[in-house]
């Protein structure tokens, strides 16, 4: 019996997710709900193979309804310590961080 190969497994995984992820970008102006179920497909196969999605990519959809976020479609409020983005189809609010940057002091 063949033994799984688990990093071949997870590069294909990833790979995947960034593809679905840019086709979701692509077709959210054209049809939403397809744009949707892109994301909902890159969301099981980073869960199942354990592959993290990059923030940058996390940030452009809704975590609760999993629609990509369009034009007209989310709010961006930026308050002292995190910026909340607010989707509009479901109310669901992301908060995230943002950190001062660090000043290297060594004594």
């Amino acid at each position: 019996m063949l033994r799984r190969d688990k990093k071949r497994e997870s590069r294909i995984a990833r790979e995947r997710v960034f593809y679905l992820i840019k086709r979701a970008e692509e077709w959210k102006n054209i049809d939403y709900e397809l744009a949707r179920r892109y994301v909902e497909l890159a969301r099981k196969i980073a869960m199942r193979y354990r592959v993290r999605i990059p923030r940058e990519l996390k940030a452009t959809y809704c975590k609760k309804c999993l629609y990509p976020y369009k034009a007209g479609k989310f709010r961006v409020r930026v308050r002292k310590s995190r910026v909340i983005i607010t989707c509009l189809n479901c109310g669901f609010e992301r908060r995230i961080p943002i950190r001062p940057k660090r000043v290297n002091r060594k004594v």
